[in-house]
């Protein structure tokens, strides 16, 4: 199927890497690929990205991305939808719901690759950092426990505010009787 560029109507040519198939723009080095097949791609690479790399490494936006009018989809000649990826601004993807493909500028698959390695990077961290400070906190209790029970894990708990919270938690433990 002959299809021209959404943005500078060249003629887009048949690629094909590993089982992905997808069409490109030798000019203005824009992609148009089938949105499940953008996701596995997405999912592949963004392990390849060295998470140092990934906290240091900028978005490559052209010049005006702002100001860039609406596309047309190559293949039905509909108006596509225009977002950014993950909320960001500064990665505007062009999607055709009817043909179930996108739109990728230059340097965007390469944004939209670094932006998910960033996120989920940030995520394991969130994660791990969670983790130990459950084994903390877990750790506290049984060492509160160790030293005096119920009483020693209200004070470790709430530290500093013994004679505020010493009659609330009382006042709790009758009504819950």
């Amino acid at each position: 199927m002959s299809a021209n560029c959404p943005r500078c109507s060249r003629p887009l040519e048949d690629q094909q890497l590993d089982e992905v198939a997808f069409r490109c723009c030798r000019d203005c080095k824009g992609m148009l690929i089938g949105h499940t097949d953008l996701i596995g791609i997405l999912e592949n690479s963004w392990h390849a990205v060295p998470q140092e790399t990934a906290e240091v490494t900028s978005f490559r936006s052209p010049d005006g991305w702002q100001n860039q009018p609406t596309l047309r989809c190559p293949d039905c000649h509909q108006t596509m939808d225009k977002y950014g990826y993950m909320g960001m601004a500064a990665i505007q993807i062009n999607r055709c719901d009817p043909c179930a493909e996108l739109w990728l500028d230059a340097d965007e698959l390469q944004n939209m690759v670094l932006a998910l390695a960033k996120s989920n990077y940030r995520s394991d961290a969130a994660r791990e950092r969670s983790q130990r400070e459950e084994m903390d906190i877990g750790e506290a209790g049984v060492q509160a426990a160790e030293m005096g029970g119920a009483a020693a894990h209200r004070g470790w708990l709430f530290a500093g505010q013994g004679s505020v919270v010493a009659p609330a938690l009382s006042l709790l433990n009758e009504l819950l009787r």
